[in-house]
């Protein structure tokens, strides 16, 4: 044997050594006959009842399942099913990782409705409210108010300069049984002022007859504000949950017309609404239909009918919330649903010039088109939703034109605040001039894409769904998440039978995840 056929043969049984440590074991191993011992690629049945119990229902196997398995060669069918009457609860936090729908750090509130807590005192400090009342930002005197023979509150000159009146007892919304002394300014219950404005409108904080309302309804006070987002962000998620408790298609994420409240919903969206540093009026859907309850009512939800404008999870205020543009919106769909991001390529974008950068519209601007020839016509889809907020913009009363606001535009003339906030009436371009009057969705759109705003997202989904790119991007991204890696290029037949069956299935979440967890590509995880 020649010096370089020894050290060929050495180094193979290195490296037989390394991959196989089973052959240490056999005594009649030659260089020439390296065998690695034949073994089962499967997960035993203990580990993948483990396996099974953590992602379908987030908590190991009970002691009865494993005893279940004595005597047995595999996981009885009837084990999975039953850990499959808790799946809503892991689809729940699966959908929470997609969606991101936490949005308690929005702003919420507006200052000049929130009220501050200064010893036991309750006021309300922001903006201006509590100088023109009294003279300086100071909360009022810890004593009963008073009012004169007029029914005038009375005042008290105070050293520092300042005048201040009393405090009265009030039953404040988020605690009714208890009772809190608030600034008698603050805590005024009227509802229409001599001057004629309602009260716990927009804007009319600034009238010195509007307070708080009855039961401080249309302030906000410390962790009310967090409960109602909370509120929110948990209502989409009850959509999830009851698409799989239900068993329902999975297509009713995006069609579901229906939606569910708590009593800190209901409270906002009735009395405090209007009243936001985001824009939240008009309601995204009938405030009328809304159920009876209080704010305190934090685990009672009750399903209403939001309208036929409703377009599940992808019109829900948590998800209008969390993604404040419309083309982040659209971007969002596309990424989690579709798997279709919208990223430069890695070779990067050329941008021809200065000339180029100055083109309004996006869908020609050099370096902008190559994502946004498609991401205008989709972030059209909510075109009637206004951006920065969760508002319907009803089009039988913001159609796609306006006259006045085509006047008011070429005119100077003072504009509407629906003009000023939805249409378009400020041009830096001569191309954007032909825009004047119209609903700012319609800015550079394209004539066939003009359905998209007036057909809303559910249209969207519908059509993601018809060309299978949903079925074939939530089978792929499922698999993915159960199998804890990625889908490699060998697998992708696969996934496409997990698609196709999807399809078969009538979109059911459950029998997409239960072909998943009961393939052999499963339970080969380690």
């Amino acid at each position: 044997m020649s010096r370089t056929e020894r050290y060929s043969a050495s180094v193979l049984v290195g490296l037989t050594l390394w991959l196989c440590p089973a052959v240490w074991a056999t005594p009649a191993m030659t260089p020439s006959s390296p065998v690695c011992p034949k073994v089962n690629d499967l997960m035993d049945k203990n580990r993948y009842l483990r396996a099974l119990s953590l992602d379908l229902r987030g908590d190991i196997p009970t002691i009865a399942e494993i005893d279940a398995l004595q005597g047995v060669d595999q996981v009885p069918s009837t084990t999975i099913d039953a850990m499959f009457v808790d799946f809503a609860q892991e689809a729940v936090r699966r959908h929470r990782d997609l969606l991101w729908n936490s949005i308690v750090n929005v702003r919420l509130q507006n200052n000049n409705t929130t009220l501050r807590k200064s010893s036991n005192l309750y006021w309300r400090g922001g903006g201006s409210l509590a100088i023109n009342a009294r003279g300086d930002r100071v909360p009022c005197n810890d004593k009963p108010a008073t009012w004169d023979t007029d029914g005038q509150l009375i005042y008290e000159d105070m050293d520092d300069g300042t005048k201040r009146e009393g405090y009265l007892l009030v039953s404040p919304y988020w605690a009714p049984t208890t009772q809190i002394k608030v600034c008698a300014y603050d805590a005024q219950s009227i509802s229409v002022t001599a001057s004629g404005k309602t009260c716990g409108m927009s804007g009319t904080y600034s009238d010195p007859q509007c307070g708080c309302g009855p039961e401080l309804r249309w302030c906000f006070y410390g962790s009310s504000v967090r409960t109602i987002l909370e509120a929110m962000a948990q209502s989409l998620e009850s959509s999830v949950a009851e698409m799989i408790d239900n068993d329902r298609p999975y297509t009713d994420l995006f069609t579901n017309t229906s939606m569910y409240v708590n009593g800190p919903m209901v409270h906002f969206f009735k009395y405090q609404r209007h009243q936001t540093r985001v824009t939240m009026s008009p309601a995204p859907f009938d405030v009328d239909l809304l159920p009876q309850l209080q704010f305190t009512d934090i685990d009672k939800w009750v399903k209403i009918n939001a309208g036929k404008q409703h377009a599940g999870i992808l019109t829900h205020p948590a998800y209008l919330l969390r993604y404040q543009t419309n083309r982040a919106r659209a971007s969002r769909f596309y990424e989690t649903f579709l798997c279709q991001p919208f990223t430069a390529p890695d070779t990067g974008i050329d941008v021809a010039g200065v000339a180029a950068v100055s083109e309004p519209d996006l869908q020609k601007r050099s370096g902008c088109k190559y994502c946004h020839a498609l991401l205008e016509p989709v972030a059209a889809f909510w075109g009637h939703w206004v951006e920065s907020g969760a508002a319907f913009l009803d089009p039988a009363s913001f159609p796609e034109f306006r006259p006045d606001c085509e006047v008011c535009a070429k005119t100077g003339q003072q504009c509407s605040s629906d003009c000023n906030k939805y249409y378009m009436i400020k041009a830096l371009t001569e191309k954007e001039k032909a825009f004047f009057g119209m609903l700012n969705s319609y800015v550079f759109l394209q004539p066939t894409h003009k359905h998209h705003v007036t057909k809303g997202p559910r249209l969207m989904a519908l059509a993601a769904v018809a060309d299978n790119r949903m079925p074939q991007c939530v089978a792929k991204t499922t698999a993915q998440w159960l199998l804890g890696r990625p889908i490699v290029s060998y697998e992708q037949a696969w996934v496409d039978e997990l698609a196709i069956d999807f399809v078969k299935n009538g979109y059911r979440y459950r029998d997409l995840v239960r072909a998943i967890v009961t393939s052999k590509t499963y339970r080969r995880v380690r």
